[in-house]
């Protein structure tokens, strides 16, 4: 097999260039942010020069505004069967970090926001496809590089409907190179309460939208006891209130408070009947409170879950990739989520998650990646593209 230049120190190099080109997603800007920390477009033009230096052909497709996806093709060379790998090119806040655009490298890991969620991964299809260029695959491989996958997934499902066709496909994320098949979807919505506004030193003549913001949580944990489904590998459902805002001045009976919630939901349910239950808990709560009036908002990220049968192609030929490589080759799930779910259930892709890296340190202040576990992970999808003959 060849791994032509995959290697630490090539790995080491095209992750610098990652984690020092800034690409926020533009989500999470706050006033008085750098606007020049936001955005693809900087990280999709650092990649692009790397792909030209390393003799590979680049497309731009515009997802959103001045956000574009980066598409990456090698072409194969004996009617395989097409995969679509995809990572992607968005990052979160680096609210606490120190310095976290300038990669430091400490006992074998490189450091700075980006570089496990999701440089790891993308550094790893980049540094594959690349060996590709002197050993094509059987099959047709692309790599998209895609925007928004950390706020509302907008590039790859700007890539999908495209309708190019692929056989098999695995999402980039950091599974310490262990095969997923399952996770949990996303829905996540706001619930705004109206009470009515006294002076505190007559309560009695209010009512409290913060009062009954509490009589809510009440009623949305009662309504997570009935919910009793355990699934094998993504374990049950789960719900946050993630944000929970109210009150006007120090001396005011509150009438407004507004809070957000975040459930994750199992293969086997729907984001939106699950929101539609939520909304009727809230209604019926509203109903036995005098007083109180509730506006349930339509949900602002909706994530399917996914569960790819434990038989699908991409689950056992890379389970068997991972066993070459001294990993588990059984395949696990996770409670979070990725763009591989839209890839399974929008384009009915048999994909995976894969990548270098452990999630724990996705979003940290300390995020890092081990250079090591990039180079494997290239190696490893080498393996798999050129055992699909």
């Amino acid at each position: 097999m060849s791994y032509s230049g995959i290697s630490d120190a090539e790995a080491r190099e095209l992750l610098k260039v990652i984690v020092e080109t800034p690409s926020i997603n533009p989500a999470f800007m706050q006033p008085g942010d750098d606007p020049r920390l936001f955005g693809e477009a900087r990280i999709a033009r650092a990649l692009a020069d790397w792909c030209a230096r390393s003799g590979l052909e680049v497309e731009f497709d515009e997802a959103l505004p001045d956000r574009p996806n980066l598409i990456v093709r090698a072409k194969g060379a004996a009617g395989g069967p097409a995969m679509l790998w995809e990572g992607h090119l968005d990052t979160v806040q680096v609210t606490g970090m120190a310095d976290p655009f300038t990669p430091t490298i400490r006992n074998g890991n490189l450091y700075g926001r980006g570089a496990v969620d999701d440089g790891g991964c993308v550094a790893a299809f980049l540094l594959a496809m690349r060996a590709f260029a002197s050993a094509p695959p059987p099959g047709d491989v692309t790599f998209v590089g895609a925007v928004d996958e950390e706020f509302n997934y907008k590039g790859v499902l700007h890539h999908l409907a495209r309708g190019e066709h692929a056989t098999l496909g695995i999402a980039g994320e950091p599974t310490s190179l262990r095969v997923v098949r399952a996770c949990k979807g996303c829905v996540r919505w706001e619930v705004e309460i109206s009470g009515r506004s006294a002076h505190s030193s007559k309560p009695h003549e209010g009512v409290s939208a913060i009062s009954a913001g509490k009589a809510l949580l009440a009623a949305y944990d009662r309504e997570m006891e009935t919910r009793t489904e355990v699934h094998a590998l993504v374990g049950p459902s789960t719900l946050t209130c993630t944000a929970f805002h109210g009150g006007e001045g120090p001396n005011t009976v509150p009438s407004k408070s507004v809070l957000r919630f975040d459930y994750r939901y199992l293969p086997s349910e729907d984001g939106m009947t699950v929101w539609a239950r939520f909304r009727d808990v809230a209604i019926e709560m509203a109903s036995a409170y005098p007083g109180i009036r509730v506006a349930v908002h339509d949900p602002f990220v909706d994530s399917s879950a996914m569960d790819v049968p434990a038989d699908a192609d991409i689950v056992t030929r890379m389970g068997a990739v991972c066993a070459a490589h001294g990993i588990e080759a059984g395949a696990i799930g996770v409670p979070y989520g990725s763009d591989a779910t839209k890839m399974v259930n929008i384009s009915a892709i048999p994909t995976i998650v894969f990548g270098p890296g452990n999630i724990d340190q996705a979003h940290a202040i300390d995020e890092h990646v081990e250079i090591a576990q990039v180079t494997q992970a290239a190696r490893m999808l080498v393996d798999l593209a050129h055992g699909l003959g």
